[in-house]
């Protein structure tokens, strides 16, 4: 039979495990997406009225009177 002093420190092993996956290597993927969508949040900022505009010459030079407009990220 296995002692219960045993089982409390496999126990402590796992979370300290559970505890290192975390606190290091979510928190390691988190920053990466966090970077990822600040540089797609720039790179919209950047091309969103560009794109606008040929959207808009397209439509005329097509006879689509409809103007569009990308709308701001909130």
């Amino acid at each position: 039979m296995e002692k219960i002093e045993d089982r409390l420190n496999r126990l402590e092993e796992k979370l300290d495990l559970i505890l290192k996956i975390l606190t290091e290597d979510i928190k390691d993927s988190c920053e990466k997406m966090g970077g990822h969508i600040n540089f797609v949040e720039k790179v919209y900022d950047n091309v969103k009225h560009p794109l606008t505009f040929i959207c808009n010459k397209v439509n005329y030079l097509t006879g689509k009177d409809k103007l569009n407009e990308l709308e701001d990220k909130k």
